[in-house]
C-alpha cells in the first residue's frame, strides 16, 4: 500500500483536519529517525517518507484553509 491510499483512508474515516494533524506527525516521526541514523541505507527511506508525508500535511492544510 502506498502512502496515498493510506492517506485517503486517514481522511475517508478522520476527516481533512486530522489527517494534516498525523501528516505533521508522521512527518516528524520521520525526520526524528532520519536525523537519528547512523547508517546511509535507511537514509534515503526516512528522508523520502519524512518529505513525502510534510509535503501531504502543507497540501491538506491549503485544502482546509480554502474552505
Amino acid at each position: 500500500m502506498y502512502n496515498h491510499d493510506i492517506l485517503n483512508k486517514i481522511i475517508d474515516v478522520y476527516g481533512l483536519e486530522k489527517a494534516a494533524e498525523f501528516c505533521e506527525i508522521t512527518a516528524l516521526l520521520y525526520n526524528i529517525k532520519y536525523t537519528a541514523c547512523k547508517e546511509k541505507d535507511p537514509l534515503t527511506e526516512f528522508d523520502f517518507e519524512r518529505i513525502w508525508w510534510r509535503d501531504a500535511g502543507i497540501e491538506l492544510n491549503r485544502e482546509i484553509n480554502i474552505k
